[in-house]
This record gives structure tokens, sequence and C-alpha cells, in this order.
């Protein structure tokens, strides 16, 4: 699968682990990827990662151009500034703004690159276009449902792997077979926004079933919910109000009734092409882009319908 938007940047090094190093001092990042002469590093907080390649020559970034870096609190922030002086790499600032950068102190890297680190910025109401955010940005949820048993890899790997990357949440019902395909392929993705939730199958005393949740479920939800199809004690129906989105790929009577309930709540989903003869009313598929391009198109109409209700 393909990302879409902006995805990294690309800066010029002279030494590889040498940049590594401050970058995981100054930034947190780590590395996510690399080969001869290349290394991706992210700091995990969004699908992005900051490109280092190594050069001969360097045309470093600056005086002005940057790359900036939000510290979680002024604690953080002063005691990376301090770091920064002590190491002679502080250049300018600390200093304060009014507008979206916050305050803010250039250092410069092993390169001579500038980059900024900064407290107080508020980068996403000026994007959203908006004085006041009520809170984070929730990020979408996409569930799938599939086999208990069968893990059916060639089609849940990929698709957690795509969902990952498209920046979203997966849910599942934190058990075994497609369920623990998908939560792996998808925890396995770096970088990566979205957690891998399971809502768990329990007992009405709240003790788990067996093999609940399976070990890749990053948020479980425990339930006292047992029972498995349609039935009012079915976590069924958290798994299909929840989600977003559903996909629906190959299963039994579980998945079955996950379809039955998401055409009973009107959720949007779409189904695997096994399940096209049983439920001809829901849209079907065959490969993964089409499940990516599905959900994206629901996801941006509620998104869409959130920001014009805000």
């Amino acid at each position: 699968m393909t990302d879409a938007g902006l995805t990294h940047v690309a800066i010029e090094v002279s030494d590889l682990q040498r940049s590594i190093d401050f970058y995981a001092a100054y930034g947190g990042f780590e590395v996510v990827h690399r080969r001869d002469g290349i290394a991706w590093i992210s700091d995990r907080t969004r699908p992005f990662a900051l490109v280092l390649a190594k050069r001969e020559t360097v045309n470093p970034l600056g005086p002005f151009a940057h790359l900036g870096v939000a510290c979680r609190d002024r604690a953080e922030f002063d005691a990376l500034v301090t770091r920064a002086r002590d190491d002679g790499r502080l250049r300018l600032g600390p200093e304060g703004d009014d507008g979206p950068a916050g305050t803010w102190a250039f250092i410069d890297d092993p390169d001579g690159n500038t980059f900024e680190l900064s407290v107080g910025q508020s980068v996403a109401v000026a994007v959203a276009g908006r004085d006041h955010v009520a809170g984070p940005r929730r990020l979408p949820i996409v569930g799938v449902m599939g086999s208990g048993q069968d893990e059916h890899a060639a089609i849940a790997e990929p698709l957690g792997i795509a969902i990952a990357r498209a920046g979203w949440h997966l849910l599942t019902g934190g058990g075994r077979g497609v369920m623990a395909a998908t939560s792996r392929a998808f925890t396995n993705t770096h970088p990566r926004a979205g957690l891998a939730i399971g809502v768990l199958r329990g007992e009405t005393d709240g003790t788990l079933l067996p093999d609940y949740p399976n070990e890749h479920v990053e948020m479980p939800i425990a339930t006292h919910l047992a029972e498995g199809e349609t039935e009012f004690g079915s976590r069924n129906h958290i798994n299909v109000l929840t989600a977003d989105v559903v996909i629906a790929l190959p299963g039994s009577v579980g998945t079955r009734a996950e379809i039955e309930l998401s055409l009973r709540y009107d959720r949007p989903i779409m189904v695997h092409e096994t399940w096209r003869g049983r439920f001809p009313e829901a849209p079907f598929f065959s490969g993964i882009a089409e499940t990516i391009d599905f959900a994206r198109s629901i996801i941006d109409r509620v998104e869409q319908d959130r920001d014009s209700s805000a």
C-alpha cells in the first residue's frame, strides 16, 4: 500500500550515527529503517519520518530554514535548551512568539542543520482554522472482523499494515485467527499513529475467556459479554457500533453475526467476496486497496460532518 500526504523530510549529514544520536537526544527520534548511507528516523507521534542521507559534502538546512519539534512541557523544553547551551549548540533563543510557534530556540545539529525546539505551539489550531480546539482530534477507528481460528494471513496482514499506514486505530475482538494476524501486522508497522484495540469476550463475572486478549492488543477493553453472535449479551454490538468503518474478512458464525449487526445498525461495512452470496446488499472486496479506498471515503465524510458541526 502507498501513503498519501506529507510523509518525510530529508537532510544531508556527514556522519550517520552521530546524527542519529543527536536527534535521539534532542528530539526523541529512533531509527525505523536503515540501509547503507540512509536512516529513516521518527518520534512515532505520527506517520512521518526524518530521512538522514550521508553525503561527503553537506549543504546544511538554515540559517532560518529548519526542522521543528514541540516539547511536551516547559520543563522538557528548558532542560533541552540548557543541554544545548552546555553542548555549545544553542544558536538563538529562547524567544517568545504570539503566533502558533510558541516559545522556541534554534540549535545546530552536528552538520549545522537548524533544529528548532519549542513549547506551547498551537499549530493544530492554525491548521484547523479555529480559535479553539475542544480536545485532541480523534483518530478514526477501523474494525476488522473475521475468523477466530484461521488467520487468513494473505488478507489480514496486508490489511493491518495498510490501516497502520493510513494513521487509523485498528479494532478487533482481541482473539486469535484473523484478529491476531491483523493486529500483529498492524503493531509491527512503524511509524504509526493508531493503536490496536481489542474488545474482549468475558464471562458475566468479568473473567476473560481463554486466549483473550492476544499478545498484539495494545488497548484491551474487557467486557462481561460471553455470547458470540447477535444476542443482547454479545460484544459484537460494541465492535460494530464503535468502529467508524467495518471490514469483514472470511469467518464463520461470529463474523456473520457482526455483518448482520452492521447492516442492522446501518454501519458502513465492506465484506470479503466470500460473503457476497450471503450478503448481496453489502459492498464486497477482493483486494486490500479496495477496503482502504472505501474506508477513506467514509472517514473523510465523517470528519467533514464533524468539522462542520464543531
